[in-house]
Parts: structure tokens; sequence; C-alpha cells
């Protein structure tokens, strides 16, 4: 029996799946948030890292998987006060490894698909789809600051808006009446 491998430090960007899977690889590591261009845009900043652990392996029915945790604190905004909040992600995943979307259909219900081109499979987009999907809908602090919200507030002036006064479709009775 070949042991398992624990890689700890740098988080590899790609990885030979097959390889991995007959391995039962483990890898930990950190990922600089600035890495994850799409999780960038739902955030205030890109500081931050985001610690990674995942394993290779089968199940019972011998398909294949990644296992994995991650958690990051990012930098959000406050949906009261539009100020930067802290939100602490989390999650817990497990992923069926498929090659193609054909694979995918007969996955067990249980697994959500990760397609591997060839025989690779690119770990951060991986990695950034599950934070993603872990982010809260509406980020907000348990207690806003009452001032910065009565300031926000009076920041905001309703502007005029200059209408011209509705075409009345009854306008030629009007005339017909004189």
């Amino acid at each position: 029996m070949i042991p398992r491998t624990m890689n700890q430090g740098l988080f590899p960007v790609r990885v030979d799946t097959l390889k991995s899977v007959d391995l039962e690889a483990e890898f930990s590591g950190t990922i600089d948030i600035s890495q994850l261009g799409r999780l960038q845009d739902f955030l205030q900043d890109n500081s931050g890292q985001t610690q990674v652990e995942i394993q290779f392996g089968r199940d019972e029915q011998g398909t294949s998987l990644l296992r994995g945790q991650c958690q990051a604190q990012v930098r959000m905004t406050c949906q009261r006060c539009m100020n930067p909040v802290e939100v602490d992600l989390s999650t817990d995943f497990e992923l069926g490894i498929v090659f193609s979307d054909e694979q995918a259909k007969h996955l067990p219900k249980q697994y959500e698909p990760v397609i591997a081109e060839r025989d690779d499979l690119e770990l951060l987009p991986v990695i950034e789809d599950e934070l993603i999907l872990s982010l809260p809908m509406y980020a907000y602090h348990t207690q806003c600051d009452e001032n910065e919200l009565v300031a926000k507030a009076e920041e905001v002036v309703p502007v005029p808006v200059e209408t011209e006064a509705p075409n009345n479709p009854f306008s030629v009775l009007e005339q017909l009446k004189k």
C-alpha cells in the first residue's frame, strides 16, 4: 500500500487527477484572496488569505472524489451602513470528479460534479466556486453606528425630476366641446 501524501505550504494550482485519486493525496495551504478574481467581485478589497485542505480518494462505489474545507475572513460591504464588514467564510465540500458532461449525468446524486480536463484539474477555480457559494446573501453588521446611518441618509439628496405632462387621450374631445 502506498502511504498518503500530505503536502503543506503552497497550495498547488493544478494536479494530476488520476494520480492524486490513486494515491489518496492530501494538500493543505493558503491561497491569497488576490488570486481569486471572481470572488473579489463580491468583496470590498482583495486582502487576506483562505486556508484550504483537500483530500482525493474514492467512495465505496469507486467514484473519484475531491473532499475539502476552506476558511477565510473577507471584507464585504454592509448593506445597512455601506461600510466594510468582516465576514467569516467556512465551507466543507465533497465533489465527484468526472471527465465529461455525460459522466456528470451518471454521478450519484449526493455529489456535485467537478469536470477535470484531460488528466489535470485546476484547483483554484474549484476553491473559488466553493467560497463564492459560501458567501452570505446579505452582509451586515449586527449593529451599525446610528450616526453613520443618519450621515449616509443626509448625503443622499433626492434630485427633482422634471417631466412633461402626459398627453391626455381625451384632449381631442375637449376641443369638440367648444
